[in-house]
């Protein structure tokens, strides 16, 4: 069996997330393996929200259909206003059938922040609707999207990639908890 460089990356990748998720976020440590996870979120299809210039950068597995995923968003919107945090939703379509055609909507638009943050504030009532034209690209990208999420291991939306403040990556599936919130944006509260 021959085993290309990608696929090897895509192992450790996928074992070193699995590593993450599997322990608690205080004794989680990849080192500079950690890397590897962190260059595989950037390198996928992510939407930005908040301040290009922030001083911290927190990955996300979002689904649109998510209610804890719209709950952590709405934790963190205090650092994000405060211009200290940019989160950057990964796009993926897991839990509903629509899932899928809002995510893929949300990333073709040609202003997806905007879609994506008209998207948080409609939630309640159902958030965006779909294109009744989907985009084959951006359809590929969710799947793409979907497929890390899964070989790295998280079975949960939201599932939380940071920075922690020893400087090891850390993950967190599922929606943290407000006290969980200062170590994930890297910093207090803001007022």
């Amino acid at each position: 069996m021959i085993v290309t460089a990608a696929r090897t990356q895509r192992f450790v990748t996928a074992s070193l997330l699995l590593l993450l998720l599997a322990v608690p976020a205080h004794a989680q440590s990849a080192g500079n393996d950690g890397k590897a996870v962190w260059q595989a979120l950037e390198d996928s299809q992510w939407v930005p929200d908040g301040a290009d210039d922030a001083d911290t950068v927190v990955y996300t597995f979002t689904d649109p259909n998510c209610p804890y995923c719209h709950k952590f968003r709405e934790l963190a919107a205090p650092w994000i206003k405060a211009g200290k945090v940019q989160l950057r939703h990964i796009m993926v379509g897991l839990i509903k059938e629509s899932s899928v055609p809002k995510a893929a909507t949300i990333l073709a638009s040609s202003e997806p922040s905007e879609l994506l943050s008209r998207h948080q504030r409609t939630f309640d009532s159902g958030g965006i609707q779909a294109a009744e034209e989907l985009d084959v690209t951006a359809r590929q990208q969710v799947a793409q999207n979907t497929r890390l999420m899964q070989q790295l291991g998280a079975r949960a939306t939201p599932t939380v990639v940071y920075w922690d403040s020893n400087g090891e990556i850390a993950a967190k599936q599922g929606a943290p908890r407000p006290e969980d919130m200062p170590a994930i944006m890297g910093s207090p509260k803001p007022e």
